[in-house]
């Protein structure tokens, strides 16, 4: 004898249907409702048959009940699909999308944004995750950031710059790159850099001409230019410069390895990897690091040889 559905089961069954639901997929709709209801929009770019990551997101977060909870009082929903097989949607809503891919420039599946709901960016995240509370803390910043600018348009000079900058800073490093125009407010809005906006433009300006400027160069002549800026920028720049560092390091011991055909290249490996060591390494992992580095070149003359067998190996397998 089948027993009737309790409420617990028949809710259940539902809430899944009524979570996925949620989300529309005109933009034009989405707006007004959060006009309407004075919400931030979240968006969800995804690939829905093609992005791995974005499949995972939606069945482990975004299409689960948990979430709707979370979400329903907060924020109007928005899923901005990107399929390859678009023979289920139609003209209209593809042209929409693919217009709201290139108006907030994304490059990146899933890239999640928050926007107000007149379409500022105030937030977000790329990359799929997991656990709802990684995604509500990233939703529930940008939130904050919503409140920050409404603040703003109450205010002027310093005061408004203060409140601008949390809102920069509360943003993911991704996205705070491309707001120019934000950084240039912020910094006529206080001459005398007491939010450190100056500093800011100033560093990335750096940044930008190092990376550029490094792109056609020799790899020691790179890493010198790279060494020589380092501290010349702030500690959050200095870590975009050890990032370069590092590659462009990399890149030279792989190259050295590739040929390394004396004694002198072996040197010059080592050297790479002390560089390496010193600068792209936490200082606790410093005195382990340089141990295994003794160890490994303490017969140079053996690893030449294993370095040229190596090589030797690769030319033969070329061949076949």
């Amino acid at each position: 004898m089948k027993l009737p559905l309790t409420l617990a089961a028949i809710a259940a069954i539902v809430a899944p249907a009524l979570a996925a639901d949620a989300w529309y997929t005109d933009f034009a709709a989405a707006q007004a409702q959060a006009k309407a209801e004075n919400k931030s929009i979240v968006l969800d770019f995804t690939g829905s048959d093609w992005c791995g990551w974005c499949m995972t997101m939606r069945r482990m977060v975004l299409d689960t009940p948990a979430f709707y909870d979370y979400a329903r009082d907060k924020f109007v929903l928005m899923e901005v699909d990107l399929p390859r097989n678009t023979s289920k949607m139609n003209a209209e809503q593809l042209r929409q999308n693919n217009e709201l891919v290139k108006r907030y420039n994304i490059t990146t599946y899933p890239t999640v944004l928050v926007i107000s709901p007149s379409g500022d960016l105030i937030g977000g995240f790329t990359g799929g995750r997991t656990e709802l509370t990684a995604v509500a803390q990233a939703l529930d910043l940008a939130n904050t950031n919503a409140t920050l600018l409404r603040q703003a348009e109450e205010q002027s000079g310093v005061a408004k710059a203060q409140t601008l900058k949390t809102f920069y800073w509360n943003m993911p490093g991704a996205f705070r790159k491309g707001m120019s125009d934000l950084r240039s407010q912020i910094a006529d809005l206080d001459p005398q850099n007491a939010t450190g906006m100056h500093t800011e433009i100033q560093d990335l300006a750096t940044v930008q001409g190092v990376t550029a400027q490094v792109r056609g160069m020799k790899h020691d002549a790179a890493v010198e230019s790279i060494l020589a800026a380092i501290d010349t920028v702030s500690a959050t720049h200095r870590n975009d410069l050890l990032q370069l560092l590092a590659d462009k390091l990399n890149e030279r011991i792989q190259q050295l390895r590739e040929q390394a055909d004396s004694l002198e290249d072996i040197e010059a490996i080592r050297q790479a990897n002390l560089t390496f060591i010193e600068y792209c390494l936490p200082k606790e992992s410093h005195r382990h690091a340089n141990s295994r580095l003794k160890a490994e070149f303490a017969n140079p003359q053996e690893m030449l040889e294993e370095l040229r067998q190596e090589r030797d190996a690769r030319t033969k397998y070329k061949k076949k």
